[in-house]
């Protein structure tokens, strides 16, 4: 889609369809006023400078992450008053949306959630992944390889990832192939989503069909169902879930345990199909990048570095100031939210030269915070990467010189693309590609 006219001194990051297409430029703007920006709208503050994103990601006790998906569209069930909320943040969680997601978590329920879900990205696990990695691929690409065509996002990324994390949690063929068609057509939560239209989401069946395959698992260990436990129990993952305990011996709940399942579900499956995409748009508009990784596909693990620091499929997360404090020389009073973007501290100058330019070669490549930092850094980040990796170099080794298409993205001097209109994901509603089968 071409450019939208919009006045970044009056727009909304939250609401604004026209910062959807182009989202550097705004937070250029911003950054070029300071690391920290107070923001027109909703009381919030910007924090796009590298150095002060660290900062608050790595202070939680000035800043909560209870917002961490709603963002500045938290509504907070009280008035704050005074300089210290922390307190009545956690009285009022259970009234804040999407509070009770690992994302949103904070302390010690958080680092109990998350002891859980690092048994599924142990290297071991990783390692005896990787075969299915490079196997799925070839699958879904024997799908379409005949056409000469594809919609990378559609036929290849989503189903991709619901289907390697499928295989994380070991299930089986039948389950993986129904999860797939649910899934198929998912698009990010809209910026004006309405709490319905939120539980419309597949997500939602999917997460459903979890807790009943661990709440089987975990009913087969009760003492009671001895005699049935031939009928019931599973050595799987899912079985491993459902008996775990959070390191103090405490065994989480069954909608704690399913959660975190339907949780790698939504982040694992999209983030990853959407970084997929941005990578093969610089792919086909850079070909000298397509004729290097194809020359020396060693070095896709660098490209893929690169394009995560320039442009992952991550644009910003949501923090609430818990406790006034001063961050780059802004003073920010208990209550205020913060829109904390990675994607604009992935190019601030200061830390990255010519953070514009795509560079396979830029020092301290693996410095970018595409991942995040402090406790909330990405526990998937290993897996997403190799996920990457090993779907370019598939790719790459299957399709011959891979072009856009000028029906669906113009020519090559009037490019368009449509981006889902979400203020999180920096995500292509659709890239077609053309080539010619290897």
């Amino acid at each position: 889609m071409g450019a939208r006219c919009v006045s970044y001194e009056k727009a909304d990051w939250y609401t604004d369809i026209a910062l959807v297409d182009d989202p550097h430029a705004y937070f250029d703007y911003l950054r070029a006023q300071g690391p920290v920006v107070r923001l027109p709208h909703r009381g919030a503050v910007a924090v796009v400078g590298y150095e002060e994103v660290v900062q608050v990601s790595l202070d939680t006790e000035h800043f909560s992450e209870i917002n961490g998906v709603t963002g500045g569209m938290v509504d907070l069930p009280f008035v704050p008053e005074g300089d210290d909320i922390g307190d009545e943040l956690e009285a009022h969680r259970s009234k804040i949306a999407f509070a009770d997601q690992i994302v949103c978590e904070q302390g010690t329920r958080h680092a109990n959630l998350r002891s859980i879900l690092s048994r599924l990205f142990t290297p071991s696990r990783l390692k005896q992944l990787q075969p299915r990695l490079a196997a799925t691929a070839e699958g879904l690409i024997d799908e379409f390889h005949g056409d000469g065509q594809v919609d990378i996002v559609r036929q290849y990324g989503g189903p991709y990832g619901a289907l390697v994390i499928s295989d994380l949690l070991g299930l089986s063929e039948a389950t993986r192939a129904r999860f797939r068609k649910l899934l198929e057509g998912a698009i990010p939560v809209p910026m004006d989503a309405t709490h319905e239209e939120m539980m419309k989401n597949p997500l939602v069946p999917v997460g459903k069909e979890l807790f009943g395959l661990i709440a089987r698992r975990r009913i087969a260990g009760h003492p009671l169902m001895r005699p049935f436990r031939t009928l019931l129990a599973r050595e799987d993952i899912l079985g491993e879930l459902a008996k775990a305990t959070y390191p103090d011996g405490s065994k989480p709940s069954l909608v704690d345990v399913t959660g975190l399942a339907a949780f790698l579900f939504g982040a694992g499956q999209d983030t990853t199909n959407r970084l997929l995409a941005n990578g093969f748009k610089v792919i086909t508009t850079r070909p000298d990048i397509q004729t290097e990784l194809r020359r020396d596909p060693a070095r896709i693990p660098d490209f893929v570095e690169e394009l995560l620091r320039y442009d992952g499929s991550v644009k910003s997360a949501g923090r609430l100031c818990r406790k006034t404090t001063t961050l780059g020389g802004v003073e920010i009073k208990a209550g205020t939210p913060i829109l904390m973007s990675h994607m604009a501290a992935n190019r601030d100058p200061a830390r990255f030269p010519d953070p514009s330019r795509f560079d396979m070669d830029r020092p301290r490549i693996k410095e970018h915070l595409a991942f995040g930092r402090g406790a909330h850094t990405c526990i998937g980040a290993p897996l997403a990467r190799r996920e990457v990796a090993v779907s370019i170099e598939r790719l790459l080794a299957r399709m011959g010189e891979i072009r856009l298409s000028e029906e669906h993205h113009g020519p090559e001097s009037a490019r368009r693309f449509d981006y889902e209109p979400t203020y999180v994901l920096r995500a292509l509603k659709s890239l077609h590609l053309e080539f010619d089968p290897l």
